[in-house]
């Protein structure tokens, strides 16, 4: 934002680190998709996502400890190169800062209040998931 904003604490690691084997669980139930049928007279239901527990534990985590940032504009920072490669290669992401982690599950978490189903096509792809692994190797590395 602007250089009068106090500089804002880092994200806390154990909180989001702890949920990293429930979302590596063969079982993890992440949500499902609801909605998305036609009813009386031609009307529509459009399809929601519906989060599960563990994702809504997630998203309630991220926001506590400061991993969902309101010191950027992230849907401007969502569009640049450095944000595209974080999504789109897991080598990169595996190298990320904590502040670019941070960025991107601003970006997802804040993404899907306007746009339904970037969380769950994040947690279908594997990318929340990642970005723990990535947090728990910062952790460990602390």
């Amino acid at each position: 934002m602007t250089e009068d904003h106090e500089e804002l604490a880092p994200p806390q690691l154990d909180g989001l680190a702890t949920l990293l084997p429930a979302f590596e669980a063969a079982d993890a139930e992440l949500g499902e998709w609801k909605g998305g049928r036609e009813e009386q007279r031609g009307s529509f239901v459009l399809p929601w996502f519906s989060p599960s527990e563990l994702t809504t534990e997630f998203i309630e985590v991220a926001y506590r400890d400061g991993w969902v940032r309101p010191d950027f504009d992230w849907s401007e920072w969502a569009q640049t190169p450095d944000a595209r490669r974080l999504q789109d290669d897991r080598g990169v992401l595996e190298q990320a800062t904590v502040l670019d982690v941070a960025r991107l599950l601003t970006v997802v978490i804040r993404a899907d209040r306007f746009v339904e189903g970037t969380l769950a096509e994040a947690l279908e792809s594997g990318l929340v998931t990642a970005a723990l692994r990535r947090i728990e190797q910062l952790r460990r590395e602390g």
